[in-house]
């Protein structure tokens, strides 16, 4: 597979999130979408939001748009695609991966890349362990791609995401049965440890 080596600021536009507490209750605010903190998210898991009195001079660029790719910052670093949650505040625990030309990178793919065991391990290296462990706009901006050509990506994100979906069938068929097990001792054992 053929692919090109490029800094990860040449295919998009990197800036962190929000300080969202120096926003909040001004005179001018208004109720707002914020984008929550998540220690973690499946590929299929949508971030969850809340709402606040938030002043209504917030830049555009802080507002999350479809295809974003946000990038938390510190304990349990990940990459997670916007696909539903538009036209909310992402907060400085996030860093905005913004791809510059969709025809060239698929987002998607991008956000695959950046969650491998080796791309989080060349992140997690080049973190300053002097100060407060997290990763930087700085580490990203710099960050090395390989990047296949466009069809490659879009091959790979259909394959990825078919076996996505597989993976998560699965989950939910483990959840049923753990509750199945569950049930049956509950025929058993009924209220008898309740008191």
């Amino acid at each position: 597979m053929q692919t090109q080596k490029t800094k990860l600021q040449d295919i998009a536009k990197i800036t962190t999130g929000l300080p969202v507490q120096r926003y909040i209750g001004k005179e001018d605010a208004k109720k707002q979408k914020i984008i929550l903190t998540m220690p973690e998210l499946e590929t299929d898991e949508e971030f969850q939001t809340a709402e606040e009195n938030i002043s209504e001079t917030i830049k555009d660029r802080f507002y999350s748009k479809k295809h974003d790719i946000l990038y938390k910052v510190q304990q349990n670093s990940f990459a997670k695609e916007i696909t539903t949650e538009t036209d909310a505040i992402i907060p400085n625990s996030y860093i905005i991966i913004r791809v510059l030309d969709t025809t060239n990178v698929n987002p998607t793919f991008l956000t695959y890349y950046l969650n491998d065991p080796r791309v989080e391990y060349e992140i997690q290296r080049t973190i300053d362990s002097t100060k407060i462990m997290k990763v930087s706009t700085k580490i990203l901006k710099d960050l090395k791609i390989l990047l296949p050509s466009k069809e490659e990506q879009d091959k790979q994100v259909e394959i990825i995401t078919k076996i996505n979906k597989r993976i998560q069938l699965k989950k939910k068929s483990i959840k049923c049965d753990e509750k199945l097990i569950n049930s049956l001792y509950d025929a058993v054992i009924g209220d008898a440890y309740a008191n």
